[in-house]
């Protein structure tokens, strides 16, 4: 979760800037889905609860699917996460001052903790009985690296601003979730095919959708706050970076085209989401 809570402020200062949005970079493309999808944690509601997703029979559903196929091998190549959690660090420390960089990872906390329960047992569900179904500490590939890019972020200015019993409290809230990713080595299993993957994704969006109007509101307003600081055209360079994690193959262009595809979608329901 408090990957979650580092990776909303790089991606969502880049979506809500009030500039003329250039072209991203396409591993930068990649990287702000990436992480869109890791700061958007979702469930897959029932079927009886299908008419009030903002996700589900939507552009969005089928782009955030595109996208969790077209990730899903360059995913599995990923020799070490960590020096792009470093960089990213470095960037919010440089870029985005240290109270309004504080001031969204809040309003993220409070945003996640008023998720509804059910909503968070049901994406346990998910992650158990399919996007983990038969994948355990024995048989996964991981996402090398990704326990001590947690640990990067846990320790940055933003993260540790949070008020400590907030952090207790979503741990405890997300217990369930975070049981049902195997892990291995200290690094989180990746999901055990493409199909599992296009389900992480659609389900890592109606989660964070199903966040009360009132909390999305405050964490969008924060968010905006530092738009004119973490702006576009800066995130461009962490594009080196991302390139040396993700690389430049064939397979990390059409990952990095489908986040492309995907963005404007997250932005137009997350606004439709606080009408």
């Amino acid at each position: 979760m408090k990957l979650a809570l580092a990776s909303t402020l790089l991606v969502s200062a880049a979506a809500f800037s009030p500039e003329k949005k250039p072209a991203m970079p396409n591993v930068a493309a990649g990287l702000a889905a990436g992480a869109i999808a890791t700061a958007t944690l979702v469930p897959l509601p029932q079927p009886a609860m299908a008419a009030d997703s903002l996700v589900l029979g939507t552009p969005l559903e089928s782009k955030l699917a595109n996208f969790g196929a077209a990730s899903y091998s360059v995913f599995n190549s990923v020799s070490d996460l960590n020096p792009l959690a470093e960089k990213f660090v470095s960037f919010i420390d440089a870029k985005v001052k240290p109270a309004d960089a504080a001031a969204v990872a809040q309003k993220a906390a409070d945003g996640i903790l008023a998720i509804p329960d059910a909503k968070v047992s049901e994406y346990a569900g998910v992650l158990k009985t399919v996007v983990y179904s038969g994948v355990n500490s024995n048989n996964c590939v991981t996402l090398s690296g990704s326990g001590a890019a947690a640990k990067t972020l846990a320790k940055s200015a933003a993260i540790s601003s949070i008020d400590k019993s907030k952090v207790a409290a979503i741990s405890k809230k997300f217990a369930s979730p975070n049981k049902a990713v195997p892990t291995k080595g200290g690094d989180i299993c990746l999901p055990g095919s493409v199909a599992a993957s296009e389900k992480l994704w659609v389900a890592q969006a109606e989660l964070t959708f199903s966040m009360p109007k009132s909390e999305a509101t405050a964490l969008i307003g924060a968010i905006k706050g530092t738009a004119s600081q973490a702006t576009r055209p800066a995130i461009a360079t962490l594009v080196g970076q991302a390139e040396s994690t993700f690389s430049k193959s064939p397979e990390a262009i059409r990952m990095a085209a489908a986040g492309k595809a995907v963005e404007p979608e997250v932005i137009a329901t997350a606004s439709a989401a606080i009408r």
